[in-house]
């Protein structure tokens, strides 16, 4: 059983920064194998973010032997590989300066929990639900840590879920960012924010893919009659910490 949301290959979009976008990523009946089986439960019992609205179950408790179903298990044994790793590297190197490609060194990979001094890379593969909520969007246009290498999303919506919005949104960008709000996520400056330039509606085995460059502004729209949580699925590739290595650099401040 093919697990991997890269299969279908993808092209790489330079513009506004490198991303990639990929419908029916997986095969249909992987797919739906893995949307019957999302363990919503385990997820509700994590503890909230993001002001309580977010709930994130992670590789360190996914990759555990006890967990079940199997398929998650080897679903996020994939995704924090040193083969997923070194897919992602290859699709986004033109992309790097070559400091980054030096520091990127992808066989040095390990899971977050799994990790120890000798692993430059730490990933992750985190089950994600937010609250049907409709008054805000569950993220504003910011920027990710800049420890993150990539960042990838697997649309997962429950069955019944009527509600539209939701949707990932790819901005582009203004001007040269200098700082950003870490009290709200790393929210970007609204004179920084070009305004969206591409939306990935969420739709079901549809994957998103960025590299978190310093124009890697992106947001979520706002849902409009949800009738379930917004279901998802980040992979994540980033550097052990500042020390090793950073995508990008910019005063980042508390309000």
């Amino acid at each position: 059983m093919n697990l991997n949301v890269l299969q279908k290959g993808g092209v790489v979009v330079a513009d506004p920064y490198p991303h990639i976008i990929i419908e029916d990523a997986l095969p249909d009946n992987v797919y739906a194998e893995l949307e019957r089986t999302f363990p919503e439960n385990a997820v509700l019992s994590t503890e909230p973010f993001d002001g309580g609205i977010c709930y994130r179950y992670k590789a360190d408790k996914l990759l555990q032997e006890a967990f079940k179903p199997e398929i998650w298990r080897d679903f996020c044994d994939y995704h924090t590989s040193a083969e997923y790793v070194n897919q992602c590297f290859k699709l986004f190197e033109p992309y790097l300066t070559p400091q980054l490609q030096r520091e990127f060194v992808h066989e040095e990979v390990a899971a977050r929990g799994w990790t120890n001094d000798a692993h430059n890379i730490h990933t992750d593969c985190q089950l994600v639900m937010h609250k049907p909520i409709t008054d805000r969007t569950s993220r504003t246009p910011h920027l990710d840590n800049p420890i993150e290498i990539y960042a990838g999303l697997l649309y997962m919506p429950h069955p019944d879920d009527s509600g539209t919005g939701g949707e990932f949104q790819i901005h582009h960008s203004k001007g040269t960012i200098t700082e950003v709000n870490k009290t709200l996520g790393r929210q970007v400056n609204d004179n920084n924010n070009g305004g969206i330039a591409y939306t990935v509606p969420y739709k079901p085995n549809t994957f998103a893919m960025f590299l978190n460059t310093q124009k890697a502004i992106h947001s979520v729209s706002v849902r409009e009659r949800p009738t379930q949580y917004r279901r998802s699925v980040n992979i994540i590739g980033e550097f052990k910490d500042r020390g090793y290595g950073r995508m990008w650099r910019v005063n980042e401040f508390k309000q």
